[in-house]
């Protein structure tokens, strides 16, 4: 079964964007793009590490969302003004997702923007899809339509290595979650909420220390063998040579 919407033949762009929330929602995408695209150009550098990565989201995801959807709009054989419009549209959202990409590659951390970016880009398409291209009629399960988009948002964490949702994360990822709700427990000192490879390498470097104090404890024990047996030999060798003194001083 197909989760996600049917094919829409004898669609009209200008009766779709005829609707009101089908026009606001394009016009919103559109002052989107450009208010994003002004503050990207001239002054993204000032702002901190959040703020650049939600204006580079906003840019990217409404530029590429624009050019898809007049993209579209081409096989509905718009008329001459509304082709001209489009093709503008296509040209600088084009340009503006570019630009976009050389901003991104020196002004945000990879690792968190490229997973942000691709859910992002899914989730507003599937919205556009719903409210310009009217996928609403011909989705068969909102469940199964849901799911998905939420398998591709989780997918996009889990393959871009985001650590996103991962314990390596301390300020969005599940270590904060187990710092907030700790649960206690009655016996044992094992940190529950330790991944198992840490556990291991605890008890790993514990093991060092201790060989490692072994290791003293047998040098310290042999150093203080080595020098009691020359102690003795001492005794030894001086209580021999004084009964040979003396054997000599009888004779005469």
């Amino acid at each position: 079964q197909v989760v996600g919407p049917g094919i829409q033949n004898g669609q009209d762009i200008g009766e779709l964007l005829g609707h009101s929330y089908a026009l606001s929602w394009f016009l919103f995408l559109l002052v989107s793009m450009v208010v994003s695209t002004i503050i990207m150009v001239t002054s993204i550098k000032k702002y901190g590490e959040y703020k650049r990565i939600a204006i580079l989201l906003i840019a990217r995801s409404t530029s590429y969302t624009l050019n898809l959807t007049v993209s579209r709009a081409f096989l509905l054989n718009p008329d001459h003004f509304v082709l001209i419009s489009f093709i503008v549209i296509k040209v600088v959202s084009g340009a503006i997702y570019t630009y976009a990409i050389v901003v991104q590659s020196t002004a945000v951390k990879q690792a968190k923007f490229i997973p942000l970016n691709a859910t992002t880009i899914i989730l507003l398409n599937a919205i556009t899809g719903v409210i310009i291209w009217e996928d609403w009629r011909v989705i068969s399960s909102w469940v199964g339509y849901v799911c998905v988009f939420l398998l591709l948002a989780l997918g996009c964490d889990l393959l871009l290595s985001a650590n996103l949702l991962t314990n390596d994360n301390a300020e969005l990822g599940r270590a904060k979650l187990m710092r907030r709700f700790q649960l206690e427990r009655s016996s044992g000192s094992r940190n529950l909420y330790s991944d198992i490879a840490d556990y291991e390498g605890e008890v790993e470097n514990q093991n060092i220390a201790v060989n490692k104090d072994a290791d003293l404890l047998t040098s310290a024990d042999t150093q203080r063998k080595e020098s009691t047996r020359r102690i003795a030999w001492k005794e030894v060798l001086s209580t021999g040579k004084s009964e040979g003194q003396a054997a000599v001083s009888w004779e005469y």
